[in-house]
Protein backbone atom coordinates (compact mmCIF):
# COMPACT_ATOMS: atom_id res chain seq x y z
CA UNK A 1 0.00 0.00 0.00
CA UNK A 2 2.69 2.51 0.94
CA UNK A 3 4.31 1.68 -2.70
CA UNK A 4 1.33 2.49 -4.40
CA UNK A 5 0.41 5.83 -2.45
CA UNK A 6 3.82 6.53 -3.74
CA UNK A 7 3.32 5.61 -7.25
CA UNK A 8 -0.23 7.96 -7.14
CA UNK A 9 1.38 10.67 -5.88
CA UNK A 10 3.96 10.74 -8.50
CA UNK A 11 1.45 9.95 -11.09
CA UNK A 12 -0.24 13.66 -9.77
CA UNK A 13 2.91 15.69 -9.95
CA UNK A 14 3.47 13.89 -13.13
CA UNK A 15 -0.23 15.30 -14.69
CA UNK A 16 0.45 18.80 -13.37
CA UNK A 17 3.08 19.37 -15.52
CA UNK A 18 1.49 17.35 -18.56
CA UNK A 19 0.10 20.45 -20.09
CA UNK A 20 3.14 22.57 -20.58
CA UNK A 21 4.19 19.41 -22.47
CA UNK A 22 1.99 19.86 -25.28
CA UNK A 23 3.26 20.50 -28.48
CA UNK A 24 2.26 23.89 -29.64
CA UNK A 25 3.06 23.61 -34.08
CA UNK A 26 4.03 26.55 -35.71
CA UNK A 27 1.17 27.19 -38.31
CA UNK A 28 1.36 28.73 -42.28
CA UNK A 29 4.03 31.42 -42.57
CA UNK A 30 3.04 34.70 -44.96
CA UNK A 31 5.70 35.55 -47.70
CA UNK A 32 5.36 38.75 -46.99
CA UNK A 33 5.10 38.99 -50.76
CA UNK A 34 2.38 41.33 -52.73
CA UNK A 35 0.37 38.15 -55.26
CA UNK A 36 -1.08 39.59 -58.11
CA UNK A 37 -5.01 38.89 -58.78
CA UNK A 38 -4.26 37.28 -62.01
CA UNK A 39 -1.83 36.54 -64.92
CA UNK A 40 -0.37 39.15 -66.79
CA UNK A 41 0.11 36.16 -69.75
CA UNK A 42 -3.75 35.28 -68.82
CA UNK A 43 -5.69 35.73 -72.29
CA UNK A 44 -9.51 36.06 -71.84
CA UNK A 45 -10.12 33.92 -75.08
CA UNK A 46 -9.62 30.36 -75.74
CA UNK A 47 -7.49 28.40 -75.36
CA UNK A 48 -6.87 29.64 -71.95
CA UNK A 49 -9.47 30.95 -69.70
CA UNK A 50 -8.52 32.26 -65.76
CA UNK A 51 -10.79 31.17 -63.65
CA UNK A 52 -10.48 32.83 -59.45
CA UNK A 53 -12.89 29.70 -58.47
CA UNK A 54 -11.05 27.05 -60.63
CA UNK A 55 -9.30 24.56 -58.82
CA UNK A 56 -5.65 22.45 -59.97
CA UNK A 57 -5.93 19.48 -61.43
CA UNK A 58 -4.40 16.73 -60.22
CA UNK A 59 -5.23 14.17 -62.94
CA UNK A 60 -4.66 16.47 -65.48
CA UNK A 61 -3.08 13.58 -67.42
CA UNK A 62 -6.00 12.02 -68.33
CA UNK A 63 -7.11 15.36 -70.49
CA UNK A 64 -4.66 14.19 -73.22
CA UNK A 65 -7.39 10.94 -73.50
CA UNK A 66 -4.10 8.62 -74.15
CA UNK A 67 -4.55 5.45 -72.59
CA UNK A 68 -0.62 4.59 -73.24
CA UNK A 69 -0.02 7.66 -71.01
CA UNK A 70 -2.37 6.73 -68.62
CA UNK A 71 -0.92 3.35 -67.85
CA UNK A 72 2.94 5.02 -68.06
CA UNK A 73 1.88 7.22 -65.13
CA UNK A 74 0.43 4.48 -63.28
CA UNK A 75 3.68 2.56 -63.64
CA UNK A 76 6.04 5.23 -62.46
CA UNK A 77 3.95 6.66 -59.54
CA UNK A 78 4.48 2.63 -58.20
CA UNK A 79 7.96 1.95 -59.13
CA UNK A 80 9.84 5.06 -59.88
CA UNK A 81 12.88 4.76 -57.74
CA UNK A 82 13.22 8.43 -56.74
CA UNK A 83 9.81 9.01 -55.87
CA UNK A 84 10.82 6.14 -53.26
CA UNK A 85 13.96 7.73 -52.12
CA UNK A 86 11.42 10.55 -51.24
CA UNK A 87 9.35 8.32 -49.61
CA UNK A 88 11.86 7.09 -47.74
CA UNK A 89 12.93 10.23 -46.68
CA UNK A 90 9.14 11.51 -45.66
CA UNK A 91 9.45 7.90 -43.13
CA UNK A 92 12.81 8.82 -41.61
CA UNK A 93 11.20 12.62 -41.26
CA UNK A 94 8.47 10.94 -39.73
CA UNK A 95 11.15 8.89 -36.97
CA UNK A 96 12.74 11.99 -35.82
CA UNK A 97 10.05 13.56 -35.24
CA UNK A 98 8.86 10.47 -33.11
CA UNK A 99 12.17 11.06 -30.92
CA UNK A 100 11.44 14.64 -30.34
CA UNK A 101 8.03 13.98 -29.28
CA UNK A 102 9.12 10.98 -26.81
CA UNK A 103 10.73 13.84 -24.88
CA UNK A 104 7.82 15.35 -23.79
CA UNK A 105 7.05 12.59 -21.38
CA UNK A 106 8.60 11.10 -18.67
CA UNK A 107 11.18 7.99 -18.94
CA UNK A 108 10.94 4.89 -17.44
CA UNK A 109 13.44 2.29 -17.01
CA UNK A 110 13.32 -1.06 -15.35
CA UNK A 111 16.88 -2.71 -14.59
CA UNK A 112 17.11 -6.05 -12.03
CA UNK A 113 20.02 -8.40 -11.04
CA UNK A 114 20.94 -11.31 -9.47
CA UNK A 115 23.95 -11.91 -7.03
CA UNK A 116 25.67 -14.39 -5.13
CA UNK A 117 28.70 -13.91 -2.78
CA UNK A 118 30.41 -12.52 0.39
CA UNK A 119 29.55 -8.98 1.27
CA UNK A 120 32.16 -8.63 4.32
CA UNK A 121 30.39 -6.79 7.03
CA UNK A 122 27.29 -6.07 5.00
CA UNK A 123 26.33 -9.86 4.75
CA UNK A 124 27.77 -10.81 8.20
CA UNK A 125 30.25 -12.64 6.66
CA UNK A 126 28.39 -15.15 5.14
CA UNK A 127 27.74 -16.24 1.37
CA UNK A 128 24.06 -14.96 0.28
CA UNK A 129 21.91 -14.77 -2.53
CA UNK A 130 21.05 -11.06 -2.99
CA UNK A 131 18.36 -10.40 -6.07
CA UNK A 132 16.93 -6.97 -6.87
CA UNK A 133 14.55 -4.97 -9.17
CA UNK A 134 14.02 -1.08 -9.78
CA UNK A 135 11.83 0.90 -11.95
CA UNK A 136 13.24 4.38 -12.07
CA UNK A 137 11.01 7.09 -14.12
CA UNK A 138 12.47 10.48 -15.33
CA UNK A 139 11.40 13.13 -16.69
CA UNK A 140 12.27 16.77 -18.10
CA UNK A 141 9.42 19.15 -17.19
CA UNK A 142 9.52 21.22 -20.36
CA UNK A 143 8.58 24.78 -18.27
CA UNK A 144 10.15 27.11 -20.77
CA UNK A 145 9.07 25.13 -24.26
CA UNK A 146 12.69 24.01 -25.55
CA UNK A 147 11.63 20.25 -25.71
CA UNK A 148 8.08 21.84 -27.43
CA UNK A 149 9.84 24.11 -30.24
CA UNK A 150 12.10 20.65 -30.63
CA UNK A 151 9.05 18.84 -31.80
CA UNK A 152 7.19 21.05 -33.67
CA UNK A 153 10.42 21.87 -35.70
CA UNK A 154 10.35 18.37 -36.36
CA UNK A 155 6.47 18.60 -37.55
CA UNK A 156 7.66 21.30 -39.77
CA UNK A 157 10.30 19.45 -40.98
CA UNK A 158 8.08 15.96 -41.79
CA UNK A 159 5.74 18.09 -43.52
CA UNK A 160 8.34 19.95 -45.85
CA UNK A 161 9.62 16.12 -46.29
CA UNK A 162 6.09 15.44 -47.19
CA UNK A 163 5.66 18.65 -49.30
CA UNK A 164 9.22 17.84 -51.16
CA UNK A 165 8.36 14.10 -51.93
CA UNK A 166 4.91 15.51 -53.40
CA UNK A 167 7.38 18.02 -55.80
CA UNK A 168 8.97 14.95 -56.78
CA UNK A 169 5.93 13.09 -57.79
CA UNK A 170 4.52 16.09 -59.83
CA UNK A 171 8.11 16.81 -61.67
CA UNK A 172 8.16 12.77 -62.37
CA UNK A 173 4.31 12.84 -63.85
CA UNK A 174 5.12 15.69 -66.05
CA UNK A 175 8.60 14.16 -67.06
CA UNK A 176 6.70 10.92 -68.06
CA UNK A 177 4.48 13.09 -69.89
CA UNK A 178 7.02 14.91 -71.63
CA UNK A 179 9.53 11.90 -72.66
CA UNK A 180 6.16 10.33 -74.42
CA UNK A 181 5.12 13.12 -76.12
CA UNK A 182 9.16 13.17 -77.34
CA UNK A 183 8.35 9.72 -77.69
CA UNK A 184 5.65 10.27 -80.21
CA UNK A 185 7.01 13.36 -81.90
CA UNK A 186 10.21 11.35 -83.06
CA UNK A 187 8.20 8.40 -84.20
CA UNK A 188 5.68 11.05 -86.48
CA UNK A 189 8.93 12.01 -87.77
CA UNK A 190 10.19 9.26 -88.90
CA UNK A 191 7.52 7.71 -90.33
CA UNK A 192 6.93 11.60 -92.28
CA UNK A 193 10.82 11.51 -93.26
CA UNK A 194 10.99 7.34 -94.85
CA UNK A 195 7.39 8.49 -96.70
CA UNK A 196 9.44 12.11 -97.97
CA UNK A 197 12.25 9.70 -98.46
CA UNK A 198 10.11 6.91 -100.36
CA UNK A 199 8.82 10.18 -102.67
CA UNK A 200 12.46 11.29 -103.37
CA UNK A 201 13.51 8.36 -104.57
CA UNK A 202 10.84 7.71 -107.00
CA UNK A 203 12.10 11.05 -108.06
CA UNK A 204 14.98 10.19 -108.38
CA UNK A 205 14.23 6.84 -110.74
CA UNK A 206 11.94 9.10 -112.62
CA UNK A 207 14.86 11.55 -113.70
CA UNK A 208 17.25 8.54 -114.21
CA UNK A 209 14.10 7.48 -117.01
CA UNK A 210 14.55 10.81 -118.23
CA UNK A 211 18.37 10.42 -118.50
CA UNK A 212 17.82 7.86 -120.54
CA UNK A 213 15.40 9.36 -123.36
CA UNK A 214 17.25 12.66 -123.18
CA UNK A 215 14.65 14.59 -121.32
CA UNK A 216 17.04 15.22 -118.10
CA UNK A 217 20.94 15.87 -117.22
CA UNK A 218 23.25 13.99 -115.21
CA UNK A 219 23.48 17.11 -113.20
CA UNK A 220 19.53 16.75 -112.59
CA UNK A 221 20.44 12.96 -111.68
CA UNK A 222 23.02 13.93 -109.20
CA UNK A 223 20.47 16.83 -107.55
CA UNK A 224 17.98 14.20 -106.75
CA UNK A 225 20.41 11.89 -105.63
CA UNK A 226 22.04 14.20 -103.25
CA UNK A 227 18.36 15.34 -101.96
CA UNK A 228 17.59 11.53 -101.22
CA UNK A 229 21.00 10.80 -99.32
CA UNK A 230 20.18 14.52 -97.56
CA UNK A 231 16.67 13.09 -96.58
CA UNK A 232 18.25 9.62 -95.42
CA UNK A 233 20.74 10.79 -92.92
CA UNK A 234 17.38 12.04 -91.20
CA UNK A 235 16.35 9.15 -90.32
CA UNK A 236 19.45 8.42 -88.06
CA UNK A 237 19.52 11.16 -85.89
CA UNK A 238 15.98 10.68 -85.46
CA UNK A 239 15.92 7.45 -84.18
CA UNK A 240 18.68 8.11 -81.78
CA UNK A 241 16.26 10.73 -80.39
CA UNK A 242 13.55 8.11 -80.60
CA UNK A 243 15.91 5.24 -78.57
CA UNK A 244 16.91 7.87 -76.10
CA UNK A 245 13.29 9.34 -74.92
CA UNK A 246 12.39 5.03 -74.71
CA UNK A 247 15.02 4.48 -72.57
CA UNK A 248 14.56 7.68 -70.82
CA UNK A 249 10.80 6.11 -69.93
CA UNK A 250 11.74 2.54 -69.04
CA UNK A 251 13.76 4.45 -66.31
CA UNK A 252 11.57 7.05 -65.27
CA UNK A 253 9.02 3.21 -64.89
CA UNK A 254 11.55 1.82 -62.87
CA UNK A 255 12.76 -0.58 -65.26
CA UNK A 256 15.96 -2.03 -66.85
CA UNK A 257 15.75 0.28 -70.73
CA UNK A 258 14.24 -2.51 -72.80
CA UNK A 259 11.67 -3.57 -70.84
CA UNK A 260 8.29 -1.84 -71.70
CA UNK A 261 9.32 -0.98 -75.37
CA UNK A 262 6.51 -3.15 -76.26
CA UNK A 263 3.91 -0.95 -74.51
CA UNK A 264 5.70 2.06 -75.91
CA UNK A 265 6.33 0.75 -79.49
CA UNK A 266 2.67 0.91 -79.71
CA UNK A 267 2.15 3.70 -82.61
CA UNK A 268 -0.46 5.88 -81.60
CA UNK A 269 -1.82 9.12 -82.73
CA UNK A 270 -2.01 12.31 -80.70
CA UNK A 271 -6.00 13.24 -79.37
CA UNK A 272 -6.94 16.87 -80.13
CA UNK A 273 -6.31 18.86 -77.35
CA UNK A 274 -9.37 20.45 -75.21
CA UNK A 275 -10.56 23.47 -76.44
CA UNK A 276 -10.74 25.17 -73.58
CA UNK A 277 -8.35 25.26 -70.46
CA UNK A 278 -9.25 26.51 -66.88
CA UNK A 279 -5.99 28.50 -65.06
CA UNK A 280 -6.19 28.64 -61.42
CA UNK A 281 -5.44 32.05 -60.18
CA UNK A 282 -2.17 32.77 -58.60
CA UNK A 283 -3.49 32.62 -54.79
CA UNK A 284 -4.62 28.84 -55.22
CA UNK A 285 -1.25 28.03 -57.32
CA UNK A 286 0.76 29.08 -54.56
CA UNK A 287 -1.01 27.27 -52.05
CA UNK A 288 -1.06 24.03 -54.10
CA UNK A 289 2.99 24.56 -55.53
CA UNK A 290 4.90 21.79 -53.32
CA UNK A 291 8.04 23.47 -53.97
CA UNK A 292 6.00 26.43 -52.11
CA UNK A 293 5.10 24.24 -49.57
CA UNK A 294 8.24 22.75 -48.49
CA UNK A 295 10.24 26.56 -48.38
CA UNK A 296 7.02 27.53 -46.06
CA UNK A 297 7.47 24.83 -44.17
CA UNK A 298 11.46 24.59 -43.16
CA UNK A 299 10.81 28.49 -42.89
CA UNK A 300 8.54 27.03 -40.31
CA UNK A 301 10.81 24.93 -38.78
CA UNK A 302 13.73 27.95 -38.53
CA UNK A 303 11.33 29.48 -36.06
CA UNK A 304 10.82 26.77 -33.92
CA UNK A 305 14.55 26.04 -34.33
CA UNK A 306 15.09 29.68 -32.98
CA UNK A 307 12.64 29.12 -30.40
CA UNK A 308 14.50 25.95 -28.78
CA UNK A 309 17.62 27.59 -28.97
CA UNK A 310 16.70 30.39 -27.37
CA UNK A 311 14.88 28.62 -24.33
CA UNK A 312 18.45 27.16 -23.59
CA UNK A 313 19.22 30.33 -21.38
CA UNK A 314 16.44 29.28 -18.92
CA UNK A 315 16.75 26.42 -16.32
CA UNK A 316 16.15 22.64 -16.81
CA UNK A 317 13.88 21.54 -14.68
CA UNK A 318 13.91 17.27 -14.16
CA UNK A 319 11.81 14.92 -11.86
CA UNK A 320 13.07 11.64 -10.86
CA UNK A 321 11.29 8.57 -8.88
CA UNK A 322 12.66 5.21 -8.13
CA UNK A 323 10.86 1.81 -6.58
CA UNK A 324 12.12 -1.06 -6.15
CA UNK A 325 12.61 -4.36 -4.30
CA UNK A 326 15.22 -6.09 -3.13
CA UNK A 327 15.50 -9.53 -1.24
CA UNK A 328 18.48 -12.22 -0.06
CA UNK A 329 19.29 -14.62 2.44
CA UNK A 330 17.34 -13.75 5.45
CA UNK A 331 16.53 -9.91 4.52
CA UNK A 332 14.30 -8.02 2.31
CA UNK A 333 13.69 -3.95 1.21
CA UNK A 334 11.66 -1.77 -0.74
CA UNK A 335 13.93 1.53 -1.90
CA UNK A 336 12.76 4.16 -3.51
CA UNK A 337 13.27 7.90 -3.67
CA UNK A 338 11.58 10.41 -5.06
CA UNK A 339 13.36 14.09 -6.21
CA UNK A 340 13.83 17.20 -8.40
CA UNK A 341 16.66 18.45 -10.34
CA UNK A 342 17.24 22.28 -11.28
CA UNK A 343 20.11 23.33 -13.63
CA UNK A 344 20.69 26.97 -15.14
CA UNK A 345 23.37 27.97 -17.49
CA UNK A 346 25.63 30.51 -15.67
CA UNK A 347 28.99 30.34 -17.48
CA UNK A 348 29.62 28.98 -21.32
CA UNK A 349 31.49 32.01 -22.81
CA UNK A 350 28.84 32.88 -25.04
CA UNK A 351 27.62 29.68 -26.66
CA UNK A 352 24.00 29.68 -26.33
CA UNK A 353 24.68 33.32 -27.50
CA UNK A 354 26.10 32.22 -30.54
CA UNK A 355 23.81 29.52 -30.93
CA UNK A 356 20.62 31.85 -30.92
CA UNK A 357 22.34 34.10 -33.33
CA UNK A 358 22.83 30.91 -35.77
CA UNK A 359 19.67 30.14 -35.61
CA UNK A 360 18.27 33.73 -36.42
CA UNK A 361 20.50 33.67 -39.32
CA UNK A 362 18.97 30.39 -40.67
CA UNK A 363 15.65 31.92 -39.67
CA UNK A 364 16.77 34.50 -42.27
CA UNK A 365 17.79 32.43 -45.11
CA UNK A 366 15.13 30.42 -44.68
CA UNK A 367 12.84 33.27 -44.99
CA UNK A 368 14.43 34.73 -47.99
CA UNK A 369 14.15 31.06 -49.91
CA UNK A 370 10.96 31.36 -49.05
CA UNK A 371 10.13 34.64 -50.89
CA UNK A 372 12.39 33.40 -53.42
CA UNK A 373 10.24 30.05 -54.13
CA UNK A 374 7.23 31.91 -54.38
CA UNK A 375 8.72 34.62 -57.08
CA UNK A 376 10.04 31.66 -59.16
CA UNK A 377 6.90 29.91 -59.06
CA UNK A 378 4.76 33.28 -60.22
CA UNK A 379 7.86 33.57 -63.16
CA UNK A 380 6.97 29.47 -63.60
CA UNK A 381 3.24 30.05 -64.53
CA UNK A 382 3.71 32.96 -66.39
CA UNK A 383 6.47 31.79 -69.00
CA UNK A 384 4.22 28.43 -68.74
CA UNK A 385 1.25 30.35 -69.95
CA UNK A 386 3.04 32.50 -72.50
CA UNK A 387 4.73 29.68 -74.25
CA UNK A 388 1.09 27.43 -74.42
CA UNK A 389 -0.78 30.90 -76.02
CA UNK A 390 2.51 31.59 -78.12
CA UNK A 391 2.81 27.72 -79.45
CA UNK A 392 -0.97 27.36 -80.22
CA UNK A 393 -0.88 30.51 -82.47
CA UNK A 394 2.10 29.26 -84.45
CA UNK A 395 0.51 25.34 -84.34
CA UNK A 396 -2.18 27.33 -86.52
CA UNK A 397 0.00 29.23 -88.63
CA UNK A 398 2.23 25.66 -89.22
CA UNK A 399 -1.13 23.70 -90.18
CA UNK A 400 -1.80 25.85 -92.87
CA UNK A 401 1.74 25.76 -93.68
CA UNK A 402 1.57 21.99 -94.36
CA UNK A 403 -1.35 22.40 -96.42
CA UNK A 404 -0.38 25.05 -98.74
CA UNK A 405 2.87 23.48 -99.24
CA UNK A 406 1.64 19.75 -99.75
CA UNK A 407 -0.61 21.27 -102.29
CA UNK A 408 2.29 22.85 -103.90
CA UNK A 409 4.43 19.77 -103.64
CA UNK A 410 1.31 17.66 -105.71
CA UNK A 411 1.49 20.36 -108.20
CA UNK A 412 5.17 20.85 -108.66
CA UNK A 413 5.48 17.25 -109.02
CA UNK A 414 2.40 16.37 -111.92
CA UNK A 415 4.29 19.61 -114.27
CA UNK A 416 7.73 18.14 -113.37
CA UNK A 417 6.17 14.22 -114.66
CA UNK A 418 4.28 16.53 -117.51
CA UNK A 419 7.53 18.52 -118.59
CA UNK A 420 6.24 22.04 -117.43
CA UNK A 421 8.76 22.79 -114.60
CA UNK A 422 12.14 21.60 -113.66
CA UNK A 423 14.06 19.28 -111.20
CA UNK A 424 14.78 21.93 -108.95
CA UNK A 425 11.30 23.41 -108.91
CA UNK A 426 10.21 19.96 -107.53
CA UNK A 427 12.70 19.26 -105.32
CA UNK A 428 12.53 22.74 -103.80
CA UNK A 429 8.80 21.59 -103.20
CA UNK A 430 9.74 18.28 -101.81
CA UNK A 431 12.12 19.93 -99.38
CA UNK A 432 9.56 22.27 -98.56
CA UNK A 433 7.14 19.62 -97.41
CA UNK A 434 9.06 17.42 -95.71
CA UNK A 435 10.67 20.85 -93.71
CA UNK A 436 6.58 22.04 -93.06
CA UNK A 437 5.27 18.63 -91.88
CA UNK A 438 8.44 18.22 -89.57
CA UNK A 439 7.80 21.64 -87.75
CA UNK A 440 4.16 20.97 -87.48
CA UNK A 441 4.70 17.45 -85.52
CA UNK A 442 7.06 19.38 -83.15
CA UNK A 443 5.01 22.03 -83.03
CA UNK A 444 2.10 19.62 -81.68
CA UNK A 445 4.62 17.98 -79.39
CA UNK A 446 5.51 21.30 -77.94
CA UNK A 447 2.28 22.34 -77.60
CA UNK A 448 1.46 19.53 -75.01
CA UNK A 449 4.53 19.98 -73.51
CA UNK A 450 3.69 23.25 -73.28
CA UNK A 451 0.11 22.22 -71.44
CA UNK A 452 2.18 20.01 -69.13
CA UNK A 453 4.29 22.62 -68.47
CA UNK A 454 0.95 24.85 -67.30
CA UNK A 455 -0.70 21.74 -65.47
CA UNK A 456 3.43 21.45 -63.24
CA UNK A 457 3.39 25.05 -62.82
CA UNK A 458 0.07 24.95 -61.19
CA UNK A 459 1.10 21.90 -58.86
CA UNK A 460 -1.07 19.70 -60.23
CA UNK A 461 -0.23 16.10 -58.98
CA UNK A 462 -0.54 15.98 -55.69
CA UNK A 463 -1.86 12.66 -53.81
CA UNK A 464 -3.51 13.25 -50.41
CA UNK A 465 -2.77 9.33 -50.03
CA UNK A 466 0.11 10.33 -48.72
CA UNK A 467 -0.16 12.96 -46.81
CA UNK A 468 1.68 12.94 -43.44
CA UNK A 469 1.11 15.89 -41.28
CA UNK A 470 0.17 13.07 -38.66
Amino acid sequence: MLLRRKLDRFAALTAAFLLAACTTPVGPQESGLSVPAAWNQLQKSPPLTGDASAQVEHDWWKHFRDPTLDALVEEALANNKSLQVAKARVDEARADRGVARAALFPEVDATGSVSRGNQGFLTQKRTVNIAQGELEASWEVDLFGRNQARTAEATAILESEDAASQAVRVELLAEVARNYFDLRNYERQLVLTRANLDTQQKTLELTRVQLQGGFASDFDVQRAGAQVSTTAALIPVLQTSYDASLNRLNILLGYPPGTKDALLKTPAELQPLDNQVLVAAPATVLKTRPDVRTAERRFAASISAKDAATAELFPDVSLTALFGVQGGSGFGAAPWSIGAGLVQPILNFGRIESEINAADARQRQSYLTYQQTVLEALENMEDALSSYVQENTRNVSLATSVDQTRKAADLANQQYTNGFTSLLDLLVAERDLLNAEASQAASDASLRKDLVAIYTAAGGGWSDANTTAR
